[in-house]
Protein backbone atom coordinates (compact mmCIF):
# COMPACT_ATOMS: atom_id res chain seq x y z
CA UNK A 1 0.00 0.00 0.00
CA UNK A 2 0.69 2.93 -0.42
CA UNK A 3 0.04 6.23 2.16
CA UNK A 4 0.34 10.03 0.81
CA UNK A 5 0.67 12.23 3.55
CA UNK A 6 1.27 16.15 4.61
CA UNK A 7 -1.65 17.18 2.31
CA UNK A 8 -5.19 18.48 1.80
CA UNK A 9 -7.52 16.32 -0.09
CA UNK A 10 -11.04 17.54 -1.38
CA UNK A 11 -13.20 14.80 -2.41
CA UNK A 12 -15.56 16.07 -4.95
CA UNK A 13 -18.52 14.10 -5.75
CA UNK A 14 -21.94 15.25 -4.71
CA UNK A 15 -21.09 15.38 -0.79
CA UNK A 16 -17.67 16.95 -1.12
CA UNK A 17 -15.25 16.66 1.96
CA UNK A 18 -12.45 18.64 2.32
CA UNK A 19 -9.61 17.79 5.41
CA UNK A 20 -7.12 19.80 6.49
CA UNK A 21 -4.28 17.54 7.28
CA UNK A 22 -5.33 14.82 5.67
CA UNK A 23 -4.01 11.32 4.16
CA UNK A 24 -4.60 9.21 1.70
CA UNK A 25 -4.02 5.15 1.36
CA UNK A 26 -4.12 2.61 -1.79
CA UNK A 27 -3.64 -0.51 -2.70
CA UNK A 28 -3.29 -1.28 -6.52
CA UNK A 29 -6.52 -1.56 -7.44
CA UNK A 30 -8.39 1.05 -5.12
CA UNK A 31 -8.33 4.01 -2.36
CA UNK A 32 -8.35 2.16 0.73
CA UNK A 33 -8.94 5.42 3.13
CA UNK A 34 -9.25 8.94 2.57
CA UNK A 35 -9.66 11.10 5.92
CA UNK A 36 -7.55 13.11 8.68
CA UNK A 37 -4.60 12.12 9.72
CA UNK A 38 -5.29 10.05 12.39
CA UNK A 39 -4.75 6.19 11.56
CA UNK A 40 -1.85 4.29 10.95
CA UNK A 41 -1.05 2.26 8.08
CA UNK A 42 1.62 0.09 7.02
CA UNK A 43 3.39 0.60 3.45
CA UNK A 44 5.60 3.20 1.12
CA UNK A 45 4.67 6.74 2.92
CA UNK A 46 4.77 9.66 0.41
CA UNK A 47 5.36 13.17 1.58
CA UNK A 48 2.54 15.17 0.28
CA UNK A 49 4.71 18.30 0.97
CA UNK A 50 1.77 20.62 2.05
CA UNK A 51 0.11 20.24 -1.39
CA UNK A 52 -3.82 20.16 -2.43
CA UNK A 53 -4.83 16.70 -3.22
CA UNK A 54 -8.30 16.61 -5.56
CA UNK A 55 -9.80 14.17 -8.09
CA UNK A 56 -8.37 13.40 -11.71
CA UNK A 57 -10.50 15.21 -14.22
CA UNK A 58 -12.20 12.82 -16.51
CA UNK A 59 -12.94 14.70 -20.20
CA UNK A 60 -16.17 12.91 -21.32
CA UNK A 61 -15.67 13.52 -24.61
CA UNK A 62 -12.64 13.99 -27.01
CA UNK A 63 -11.15 13.46 -30.63
CA UNK A 64 -7.63 13.03 -29.89
CA UNK A 65 -7.10 12.40 -33.81
CA UNK A 66 -7.71 16.13 -34.16
CA UNK A 67 -4.96 17.26 -32.29
CA UNK A 68 -1.94 17.54 -35.07
CA UNK A 69 -4.25 19.75 -36.89
CA UNK A 70 -2.61 22.90 -34.52
CA UNK A 71 -1.62 25.71 -37.05
CA UNK A 72 -2.35 23.71 -40.01
CA UNK A 73 -2.40 26.13 -42.88
CA UNK A 74 -5.84 25.92 -44.77
CA UNK A 75 -6.37 27.04 -48.80
CA UNK A 76 -9.10 28.98 -49.56
CA UNK A 77 -10.89 28.06 -46.48
CA UNK A 78 -13.73 30.42 -45.53
CA UNK A 79 -16.63 28.33 -44.06
CA UNK A 80 -20.16 29.56 -44.16
CA UNK A 81 -21.79 26.56 -41.77
CA UNK A 82 -20.96 23.88 -40.16
CA UNK A 83 -21.04 21.41 -43.08
CA UNK A 84 -18.19 23.38 -44.79
CA UNK A 85 -16.28 22.76 -41.50
CA UNK A 86 -16.41 19.34 -41.71
CA UNK A 87 -16.22 18.81 -45.46
CA UNK A 88 -13.04 21.24 -45.68
CA UNK A 89 -11.26 20.54 -42.23
CA UNK A 90 -12.41 17.37 -40.17
CA UNK A 91 -13.12 15.07 -43.20
CA UNK A 92 -10.41 15.83 -44.87
CA UNK A 93 -8.21 15.20 -41.98
CA UNK A 94 -9.40 11.85 -41.05
CA UNK A 95 -8.64 10.81 -44.69
CA UNK A 96 -5.33 12.23 -44.22
CA UNK A 97 -4.57 9.91 -41.29
CA UNK A 98 -2.07 7.16 -41.13
CA UNK A 99 -0.90 4.67 -38.71
CA UNK A 100 1.82 6.98 -37.38
CA UNK A 101 0.15 9.72 -36.88
CA UNK A 102 -2.45 8.42 -35.07
CA UNK A 103 -0.22 7.39 -32.56
CA UNK A 104 1.64 10.50 -32.34
CA UNK A 105 -1.65 12.49 -32.30
CA UNK A 106 -2.72 10.26 -29.78
CA UNK A 107 0.53 10.83 -27.68
CA UNK A 108 0.59 14.78 -27.87
CA UNK A 109 -3.34 14.87 -26.88
CA UNK A 110 -2.64 12.73 -23.85
CA UNK A 111 0.55 14.62 -22.93
CA UNK A 112 -1.09 17.93 -22.47
CA UNK A 113 -4.45 16.07 -21.13
CA UNK A 114 -2.08 14.86 -18.05
CA UNK A 115 -0.13 18.07 -17.81
CA UNK A 116 -3.49 19.72 -17.10
CA UNK A 117 -4.94 17.25 -14.40
CA UNK A 118 -6.88 14.99 -16.61
CA UNK A 119 -6.66 11.29 -15.92
CA UNK A 120 -9.70 9.83 -17.66
CA UNK A 121 -10.54 10.70 -21.62
CA UNK A 122 -13.46 9.41 -23.27
CA UNK A 123 -12.53 9.62 -26.94
CA UNK A 124 -14.05 9.73 -30.18
CA UNK A 125 -11.84 8.65 -32.98
CA UNK A 126 -12.05 8.68 -36.79
CA UNK A 127 -9.27 7.86 -39.56
CA UNK A 128 -10.93 6.73 -43.09
CA UNK A 129 -7.61 6.71 -44.76
CA UNK A 130 -6.50 3.77 -41.97
CA UNK A 131 -9.17 2.49 -40.34
CA UNK A 132 -8.56 -1.69 -39.28
CA UNK A 133 -5.99 -1.45 -36.31
CA UNK A 134 -6.26 2.07 -35.81
CA UNK A 135 -8.01 1.99 -32.18
CA UNK A 136 -4.74 -0.51 -31.49
CA UNK A 137 -2.73 2.61 -31.79
CA UNK A 138 -4.81 4.84 -29.40
CA UNK A 139 -4.63 1.93 -26.59
CA UNK A 140 -0.78 1.89 -27.26
CA UNK A 141 -0.34 5.32 -26.59
CA UNK A 142 -2.74 4.91 -23.37
CA UNK A 143 -0.86 1.64 -22.21
CA UNK A 144 2.31 4.11 -22.68
CA UNK A 145 1.51 6.99 -20.93
CA UNK A 146 -0.36 5.95 -18.40
CA UNK A 147 -3.75 7.65 -18.62
CA UNK A 148 -7.66 5.92 -18.30
CA UNK A 149 -9.27 5.74 -21.95
CA UNK A 150 -12.58 4.78 -23.87
CA UNK A 151 -12.29 5.14 -27.52
CA UNK A 152 -14.08 3.78 -30.34
CA UNK A 153 -14.00 4.89 -34.34
CA UNK A 154 -17.04 6.58 -35.90
CA UNK A 155 -19.13 5.13 -38.25
CA UNK A 156 -19.97 6.87 -40.86
CA UNK A 157 -21.43 6.36 -44.71
CA UNK A 158 -19.92 9.47 -45.73
CA UNK A 159 -17.12 7.74 -47.51
CA UNK A 160 -18.89 4.84 -49.28
CA UNK A 161 -19.88 1.58 -47.98
CA UNK A 162 -16.55 -0.26 -48.19
CA UNK A 163 -15.38 1.93 -45.05
CA UNK A 164 -18.63 2.11 -43.68
CA UNK A 165 -18.79 -1.36 -43.28
CA UNK A 166 -14.64 -1.52 -42.64
CA UNK A 167 -15.45 1.29 -39.31
CA UNK A 168 -18.00 -1.36 -37.96
CA UNK A 169 -15.38 -4.20 -37.96
CA UNK A 170 -12.77 -1.99 -36.67
CA UNK A 171 -15.16 -1.21 -33.53
CA UNK A 172 -16.02 -5.13 -33.32
CA UNK A 173 -12.36 -6.03 -33.54
CA UNK A 174 -11.53 -3.77 -31.01
CA UNK A 175 -14.36 -4.22 -28.64
CA UNK A 176 -13.84 -8.32 -28.67
CA UNK A 177 -9.79 -7.76 -28.13
CA UNK A 178 -10.44 -5.68 -24.62
CA UNK A 179 -12.33 -8.27 -23.37
CA UNK A 180 -10.11 -10.57 -24.03
CA UNK A 181 -6.73 -8.58 -22.95
CA UNK A 182 -8.93 -7.27 -19.84
CA UNK A 183 -7.19 -3.99 -19.93
CA UNK A 184 -7.24 -1.90 -16.54
CA UNK A 185 -6.93 1.33 -18.25
CA UNK A 186 -8.61 1.27 -21.87
CA UNK A 187 -12.36 0.62 -22.24
CA UNK A 188 -14.52 0.63 -25.41
CA UNK A 189 -17.51 2.02 -26.86
CA UNK A 190 -19.41 1.65 -30.01
CA UNK A 191 -18.80 4.44 -31.90
CA UNK A 192 -20.80 6.54 -35.00
CA UNK A 193 -20.61 9.79 -36.19
CA UNK A 194 -24.12 11.46 -36.24
CA UNK A 195 -27.04 10.13 -38.02
CA UNK A 196 -26.95 12.38 -41.20
CA UNK A 197 -24.09 10.91 -42.22
CA UNK A 198 -25.32 7.60 -41.56
CA UNK A 199 -27.89 5.60 -43.52
CA UNK A 200 -30.57 3.19 -42.68
CA UNK A 201 -28.70 0.11 -43.71
CA UNK A 202 -25.75 0.86 -41.99
CA UNK A 203 -27.65 2.26 -38.75
CA UNK A 204 -29.21 -0.88 -38.65
CA UNK A 205 -25.64 -2.57 -38.71
CA UNK A 206 -24.38 -0.36 -36.16
CA UNK A 207 -27.53 -1.22 -33.86
CA UNK A 208 -27.50 -5.36 -33.99
CA UNK A 209 -23.57 -5.27 -33.33
CA UNK A 210 -23.30 -2.86 -30.38
CA UNK A 211 -26.39 -4.23 -28.84
CA UNK A 212 -25.07 -8.07 -29.68
CA UNK A 213 -21.62 -7.19 -27.94
CA UNK A 214 -23.46 -5.06 -24.98
CA UNK A 215 -21.42 -2.20 -25.43
CA UNK A 216 -22.67 1.56 -25.28
CA UNK A 217 -22.91 3.65 -28.23
CA UNK A 218 -21.35 6.93 -28.83
CA UNK A 219 -22.51 9.22 -31.19
CA UNK A 220 -23.21 13.00 -31.76
CA UNK A 221 -26.05 14.48 -32.15
CA UNK A 222 -27.95 17.49 -33.23
CA UNK A 223 -24.40 19.27 -32.70
CA UNK A 224 -25.63 21.89 -36.00
CA UNK A 225 -29.28 23.00 -37.15
CA UNK A 226 -28.42 20.69 -40.52
CA UNK A 227 -28.80 17.06 -38.87
CA UNK A 228 -32.23 18.03 -37.44
CA UNK A 229 -33.12 19.26 -40.66
CA UNK A 230 -31.82 16.20 -42.44
CA UNK A 231 -32.96 13.47 -40.14
CA UNK A 232 -37.00 15.12 -40.20
CA UNK A 233 -36.27 15.44 -44.13
CA UNK A 234 -35.20 11.69 -44.66
CA UNK A 235 -37.15 10.20 -41.64
CA UNK A 236 -40.21 12.20 -40.51
CA UNK A 237 -38.39 12.47 -36.88
CA UNK A 238 -35.90 14.40 -34.68
CA UNK A 239 -32.16 13.11 -34.25
CA UNK A 240 -33.10 11.37 -30.69
CA UNK A 241 -36.34 9.74 -32.25
CA UNK A 242 -34.85 8.55 -34.99
CA UNK A 243 -32.07 7.39 -32.61
CA UNK A 244 -34.52 6.00 -30.64
CA UNK A 245 -36.38 3.73 -33.33
CA UNK A 246 -33.15 2.51 -34.21
CA UNK A 247 -32.38 1.42 -30.91
CA UNK A 248 -29.12 3.30 -30.04
CA UNK A 249 -30.33 5.11 -27.14
CA UNK A 250 -29.60 3.78 -23.49
CA UNK A 251 -27.66 3.57 -19.50
CA UNK A 252 -24.77 3.34 -21.82
CA UNK A 253 -24.66 5.73 -24.57
CA UNK A 254 -23.11 8.72 -24.96
CA UNK A 255 -25.62 11.28 -27.25
CA UNK A 256 -22.52 14.70 -27.78
CA UNK A 257 -24.08 17.71 -27.77
CA UNK A 258 -27.82 17.20 -27.98
CA UNK A 259 -28.67 21.30 -29.05
CA UNK A 260 -31.30 21.23 -31.56
CA UNK A 261 -33.64 18.94 -30.27
CA UNK A 262 -37.23 19.64 -28.81
CA UNK A 263 -38.59 19.02 -25.48
CA UNK A 264 -40.24 15.85 -26.84
CA UNK A 265 -36.73 14.40 -27.49
CA UNK A 266 -35.49 15.62 -23.76
CA UNK A 267 -37.96 13.31 -22.44
CA UNK A 268 -36.67 10.41 -24.36
CA UNK A 269 -33.33 10.98 -23.22
CA UNK A 270 -34.21 11.04 -19.79
CA UNK A 271 -36.68 7.66 -19.82
CA UNK A 272 -33.93 5.64 -21.51
CA UNK A 273 -31.47 7.19 -19.46
CA UNK A 274 -29.33 8.22 -22.20
CA UNK A 275 -26.33 10.29 -21.30
CA UNK A 276 -25.55 13.97 -21.87
CA UNK A 277 -22.31 15.37 -23.20
CA UNK A 278 -21.79 19.63 -23.11
CA UNK A 279 -18.65 20.79 -25.00
CA UNK A 280 -19.42 24.82 -25.03
CA UNK A 281 -15.98 25.73 -26.31
CA UNK A 282 -16.57 23.73 -29.49
CA UNK A 283 -19.89 25.01 -30.12
CA UNK A 284 -19.17 28.03 -29.85
CA UNK A 285 -16.15 28.01 -31.98
CA UNK A 286 -18.52 25.94 -34.88
CA UNK A 287 -20.84 28.36 -34.52
CA UNK A 288 -23.72 25.74 -33.58
CA UNK A 289 -25.87 26.84 -31.00
CA UNK A 290 -25.87 26.34 -27.14
CA UNK A 291 -27.52 23.37 -25.80
CA UNK A 292 -30.36 23.22 -23.27
CA UNK A 293 -27.80 22.41 -20.63
CA UNK A 294 -30.22 24.16 -17.33
CA UNK A 295 -33.58 22.63 -18.48
CA UNK A 296 -31.86 19.06 -19.24
CA UNK A 297 -30.18 19.21 -15.91
CA UNK A 298 -33.57 20.09 -13.98
CA UNK A 299 -34.84 16.91 -15.98
CA UNK A 300 -32.82 14.80 -14.11
CA UNK A 301 -30.73 13.88 -17.13
CA UNK A 302 -27.04 12.79 -16.73
CA UNK A 303 -25.14 15.61 -18.42
CA UNK A 304 -21.49 15.48 -18.62
CA UNK A 305 -18.54 17.90 -20.18
CA UNK A 306 -16.61 17.68 -22.71
CA UNK A 307 -13.89 19.23 -24.87
CA UNK A 308 -14.89 17.61 -28.22
CA UNK A 309 -11.01 18.16 -28.86
CA UNK A 310 -10.93 21.80 -28.62
CA UNK A 311 -8.74 21.49 -26.28
CA UNK A 312 -7.36 19.16 -23.15
CA UNK A 313 -8.09 21.93 -20.42
CA UNK A 314 -10.96 21.20 -19.05
CA UNK A 315 -10.39 23.46 -16.52
CA UNK A 316 -10.78 26.13 -19.50
CA UNK A 317 -14.06 24.36 -20.18
CA UNK A 318 -15.48 24.33 -16.48
CA UNK A 319 -15.16 27.87 -17.00
CA UNK A 320 -16.97 28.93 -20.45
CA UNK A 321 -19.90 26.49 -19.15
CA UNK A 322 -19.94 28.77 -16.59
CA UNK A 323 -20.10 32.24 -17.67
CA UNK A 324 -21.77 31.24 -21.19
CA UNK A 325 -25.11 29.88 -19.74
CA UNK A 326 -25.41 33.11 -17.70
CA UNK A 327 -25.32 35.01 -20.55
CA UNK A 328 -27.61 32.95 -22.84
CA UNK A 329 -29.97 32.41 -20.02
CA UNK A 330 -29.22 35.80 -18.68
CA UNK A 331 -29.41 35.06 -14.78
CA UNK A 332 -26.27 35.42 -13.24
CA UNK A 333 -27.62 32.69 -10.90
CA UNK A 334 -27.51 29.77 -13.18
CA UNK A 335 -24.23 28.08 -14.44
CA UNK A 336 -22.20 27.94 -11.19
CA UNK A 337 -23.63 24.90 -9.35
CA UNK A 338 -24.64 23.12 -13.16
CA UNK A 339 -20.80 23.47 -13.94
CA UNK A 340 -19.69 21.91 -10.71
CA UNK A 341 -21.92 19.02 -11.27
CA UNK A 342 -21.28 18.08 -14.82
CA UNK A 343 -17.50 18.13 -13.93
CA UNK A 344 -17.46 16.83 -9.98
CA UNK A 345 -20.57 14.51 -10.04
CA UNK A 346 -22.01 13.60 -13.61
CA UNK A 347 -18.52 12.77 -15.43
CA UNK A 348 -17.58 10.54 -12.96
CA UNK A 349 -20.92 8.68 -12.99
CA UNK A 350 -20.10 8.56 -16.27
CA UNK A 351 -17.19 7.62 -16.61
CA UNK A 352 -18.44 4.81 -13.89
CA UNK A 353 -21.13 3.36 -16.73
CA UNK A 354 -18.20 3.64 -19.44
CA UNK A 355 -15.70 1.98 -17.47
CA UNK A 356 -17.46 -0.04 -14.95
CA UNK A 357 -15.31 1.19 -12.01
CA UNK A 358 -16.13 3.99 -9.77
CA UNK A 359 -13.82 6.13 -11.15
CA UNK A 360 -13.53 10.19 -10.33
CA UNK A 361 -13.90 10.58 -6.58
CA UNK A 362 -11.46 10.52 -4.17
CA UNK A 363 -13.47 8.17 -2.07
CA UNK A 364 -13.15 4.26 -0.05
CA UNK A 365 -13.50 1.33 -3.14
CA UNK A 366 -13.03 4.36 -6.06
CA UNK A 367 -9.96 4.33 -8.31
CA UNK A 368 -6.58 5.81 -6.90
CA UNK A 369 -6.73 8.60 -9.80
CA UNK A 370 -5.72 11.95 -8.40
CA UNK A 371 -3.64 14.92 -8.65
CA UNK A 372 -1.92 17.05 -6.02
CA UNK A 373 -1.58 20.92 -6.65
CA UNK A 374 1.23 23.34 -5.17
CA UNK A 375 -1.47 26.12 -3.88
CA UNK A 376 -1.54 28.05 -0.95
CA UNK A 377 -5.07 29.89 -0.93
CA UNK A 378 -5.23 33.57 0.06
CA UNK A 379 -8.26 33.42 1.25
CA UNK A 380 -9.99 30.46 3.13
CA UNK A 381 -10.54 27.19 2.19
CA UNK A 382 -13.15 24.13 2.59
CA UNK A 383 -15.27 21.68 0.88
CA UNK A 384 -18.27 24.83 1.02
CA UNK A 385 -16.18 27.53 -1.49
CA UNK A 386 -14.14 24.98 -3.17
CA UNK A 387 -15.07 25.18 -6.71
CA UNK A 388 -14.87 28.93 -6.28
CA UNK A 389 -11.19 28.55 -5.80
CA UNK A 390 -11.38 26.17 -8.75
CA UNK A 391 -12.54 28.69 -11.24
CA UNK A 392 -11.11 31.88 -10.25
CA UNK A 393 -7.76 30.76 -8.25
CA UNK A 394 -6.57 27.26 -9.30
CA UNK A 395 -5.09 26.29 -12.99
CA UNK A 396 -3.38 23.92 -14.72
CA UNK A 397 -0.37 25.60 -14.12
CA UNK A 398 -0.60 24.69 -10.20
CA UNK A 399 -0.70 20.84 -11.09
CA UNK A 400 2.68 19.53 -10.22
CA UNK A 401 1.80 15.60 -9.88
CA UNK A 402 -0.46 13.25 -11.18
CA UNK A 403 -1.36 9.63 -10.26
CA UNK A 404 -3.56 7.14 -12.56
CA UNK A 405 -4.62 3.53 -11.24
CA UNK A 406 -2.43 4.16 -8.40
CA UNK A 407 0.48 5.09 -10.50
CA UNK A 408 2.94 8.49 -10.70
CA UNK A 409 2.72 9.27 -14.61
CA UNK A 410 3.61 12.95 -13.47
CA UNK A 411 6.15 13.84 -10.82
CA UNK A 412 6.75 17.70 -10.34
CA UNK A 413 5.45 18.46 -13.60
CA UNK A 414 7.60 16.01 -15.20
CA UNK A 415 5.81 13.40 -17.22
CA UNK A 416 7.41 10.23 -15.85
CA UNK A 417 5.82 7.36 -18.32
CA UNK A 418 7.38 8.60 -21.87
CA UNK A 419 10.15 10.98 -22.83
CA UNK A 420 8.00 13.87 -23.63
CA UNK A 421 10.99 15.71 -25.78
CA UNK A 422 11.55 13.06 -28.11
CA UNK A 423 7.88 12.23 -28.76
CA UNK A 424 7.17 16.52 -29.51
CA UNK A 425 10.26 16.48 -31.30
CA UNK A 426 8.78 13.22 -33.65
CA UNK A 427 5.51 14.69 -33.97
CA UNK A 428 6.69 17.52 -35.50
CA UNK A 429 8.25 15.55 -38.49
CA UNK A 430 5.34 13.22 -38.57
CA UNK A 431 2.79 16.26 -38.80
CA UNK A 432 4.60 17.62 -41.86
CA UNK A 433 4.19 14.78 -44.11
CA UNK A 434 0.33 14.40 -42.62
CA UNK A 435 -0.12 18.74 -43.79
CA UNK A 436 1.27 17.41 -46.98
CA UNK A 437 -1.43 14.65 -47.34
CA UNK A 438 -4.27 16.82 -46.22
CA UNK A 439 -3.66 19.57 -48.61
CA UNK A 440 -3.21 17.09 -51.33
CA UNK A 441 -7.11 16.05 -50.42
Amino acid sequence: MKILKNVSIFTGGEKPKFFNNGILVWDEEKIVYVGENNKEYKGEVIDGKGKLVMPGLILAHDHLYSVLSRGIPLKNYHPENFLEILKNLWWKLDLALDRESIYYSALVGIIDAIRKGTTTIIDHHASFGYILGSLDELERASVETGIRLSTCFEVSDRWGEVKAKESIKENIRFIEKLRKEKNPLVSPTFGMHAQFTIGEKTIKECAEAGNALDVGFHIHVAEDISDREDSIEKYGMGVVERLLKENILGKRTLAIHAIHIDEKEKEILKETDTMVIHNPESNMNNAVGVSDVIGMMNKGILLGLGTDGFTQNMWRETQVANILHKLNKKDPNVGFMESYKMLFVNNPKIAERVFNKKIGVIEEGSAPDFIMLSYTPPTPLNEDNFFGHFLFGLSPDFVEDVIINGKFVMKEREIITVDTEKIERESRKITEKLWERFNSI
